[in-house]
């Protein structure tokens, strides 16, 4: 008999992180016999040596099992504004809740986030693709805001990191206000009390948290 289902989803996330990290699978012995027995007839994973990877199958339900998790972790670290200890320790228990459906949901009203808090890729989900927003968005970049609409920088992601140094040097850090003022040619933005005109493909590495009229999170328009 399996353990439990969690334990399963735990295993596809491990498997998940050592194919990042560029690792072949994860040792035999590092997974319960049960769970090993669950895994092999689901298609999902094959012993190779003495290590458990992945098959095809397996890599697409273990994106899956990674995405939820990861966008647990956005969740409770930007809309619910825990910190990090806690969000850590809860993001687990909560990734289980994320069903299949409700965590398209949940990522389309985080604005599609490319990277957990840690800076981990988060694999794309339907929603992603069709660029769905028909759920109020609470976070989004900077560059699909439109002139005039306001929010609270949420973080800053950038593979570059000496462009990520100089955008921090520069004042632009999570919890400062921004309000966009143009798009074109470049996207003009105030941050505090300094203006700012960066490109495109920087303004999609500052994510907001954004504010309607009333100071409450609110959606983006996509009409610029």
């Amino acid at each position: 008999m399996i353990e439990t289902e969690v334990d399963v989803q735990h295993t596809l996330a491990r498997l998940w992180v050592a194919e990042e990290e560029g690792q072949t699978g994860i040792p035999l012995n590092a997974v319960s016999a049960p769970v090993q027995a669950y895994l092999k007839q689901a298609g999902w994973v094959q012993g190779v040596d003495d290590r458990l990877v992945l098959t095809p199958a397996g890599r697409e339900e273990a994106a899956r099992a990674i995405r939820r998790r990861r966008l647990a972790e956005r969740l409770l670290h930007d809309v619910l504004l825990t910190d990090e200890h806690a969000w850590q320790e809860h993001a687990c228990r909560l990734e289980h809740a994320l069903v299949a459906g409700l965590e398209d949901r949940v990522c389309t009203l985080l604005g599609h986030p490319r990277f957990c808090p840690h800076g981990n890729p988060i694999p794309p989900g339907p929603c992603c693709k069709t660029g769905e927003t028909h759920v109020p968005r609470i976070i989004a970049p900077l560059s699909d805001m439109s002139p005039g609409e306001r929010g609270v920088i949420a973080y800053v992601h950038m593979q570059d990191d000496r462009r990520l140094h100089k955008l921090l040097a520069m004042g632009i850090l999570p919890g400062v206000p921004v309000e966009v003022i143009r798009h074109r040619p470049s996207v003009v933005f105030r941050a505090g009390l300094s203006q700012f005109a960066v490109d495109e493909s920087i303004a999609g590495s500052i994510y907001v948290r954004l504010e309607d009229a009333s100071g409450a999170s609110g959606k983006t328009s996509t009409n610029r």
